[in-house]
């Protein structure tokens, strides 16, 4: 499995938590910075997406202006908490967190679902408001990529102009995939000619 690959315009990362895919909303594609959130198309465009590659989102939408905004800034909120975490920067993170978990309207439950399948994990007050589930599951996988053993392995890609944060699967990665790793190694091998 990849860790990461582009489908429809969208960055997909089967391997990290939801809330480290809502930061990739925004991402370096080689050419300069993307921003998926910057309209509700987009923002539509990237939850239909992850909803085929990954499951999540539950249930696209397309936001209206106010969830665009909020949306905006819970995942300036989400990345604070990430770069708090990663600089082991523990009341920065606690209040990071907090700020996070504040903006959403949590309680975890579950839902039936059809053809007698699984019983599906609802996070919020409203699981069928997808706005509202949405943003209580991007806080409760940010609070579980943050605190604990998680936080331990949750890094920031060290290759120039990547904004992505990753989770580090071995001692030896400092890249968020094999692409930034070649970007890097490609810069160096350019500096010693």
């Amino acid at each position: 499995m990849r860790t990461q690959y582009i489908t429809e315009g969208v960055l997909v990362r089967p391997l990290e938590a939801p809330a480290t895919n809502f930061l990739s909303t925004r991402f370096y594609d080689g050419r300069g910075i993307v921003d998926l959130l910057e309209s509700s198309s987009e923002a539509h465009r990237w939850m239909s997406t992850l909803g085929i590659e990954i499951l999540f989102p539950r249930t696209s939408f397309a936001p209206n202006d106010d969830e665009m905004a909020a949306l905006r800034q819970l995942r300036d909120t989400v990345e604070s908490l990430y770069r708090a975490t990663v600089d082991q920067d523990a009341a920065q993170a606690a209040e990071h967190l907090n700020s996070v978990l504040a903006s959403a309207s949590i309680q975890l439950g579950a839902l039936a679902t059809a053809n007698d399948e699984a019983a599906v994990a609802t996070w919020s007050t409203e699981p069928t408001n997808p706005f509202v589930e949405l943003t209580a599951q991007i806080a409760v996988t940010a609070a579980l990529a943050t605190t604990g053993r998680a936080a331990k392995h949750l890094r920031k890609c060290e290759a120039p102009r990547c904004v992505l944060y990753f989770t580090q699967h071995n001692s030896r990665q400092h890249w968020c995939s094999d692409v930034c790793g070649n970007r890097v190694r490609v810069s160096r091998a350019s500096k010693t000619k």
